[in-house]
């Protein structure tokens, strides 16, 4: 009896969780830059369903090019999401440009590519840290908790 009294509060709870975490979430305005497009649609489609702001990139280039109009329209990006397999130039290449421009950009890196096999000295030319790296495969939850913090 005691779960069925407590079924529909916990679920109320849960509820509740979600609609605050999504209201906590909808001024935050992110751009991911993912070679595959795949995941590029996985990325946008779960994270705006949480209220966040996706702008997307499937090249290096192209999240130069949206990271510098955002800088002329002085509407900054939350945060940086860069794939290490991007073409022209690589994810890390785009993270230490936009370190240089930007110190304080709060950027994350996803890759397939164990942690220990990246280059460290190009990771700390980018402001790249430990927390900043997530190893495929994660859960998408891990994504936002790294949004996050």
């Amino acid at each position: 009896m005691k779960c069925i009294k407590n079924g529909p509060l916990q679920s109320k709870q849960v509820i509740d969780a979600q609609f605050l975490m999504k209201k906590d979430l909808e001024q935050v305005k992110i751009l991911i830059a993912e070679a595959e497009s795949e995941l590029l649609f996985l990325f946008r489609t779960y994270l705006t369903s949480l209220g966040m702001s996706i702008k997307t990139a499937n090249s290096g280039d192209e999240a130069l090019d949206y990271f510098n109009d955002s800088k002329r329209k002085n509407r900054p990006y939350n945060a940086i999401v860069l794939d290490t397999h991007l073409n022209n130039p690589t994810g890390l290449d785009v993270a230490k440009r936009i370190h240089s421009e930007k110190p304080d950009q709060k950027m994350l890196i996803v890759t397939t590519t164990p942690k220990e096999y990246l280059p460290a000295e190009c990771l700390k030319t980018a402001g790249i840290e430990d927390k900043d790296i997530l190893t495929m495969p994660f859960r998408l939850s891990k994504l936002v908790t790294a949004l996050k913090n």
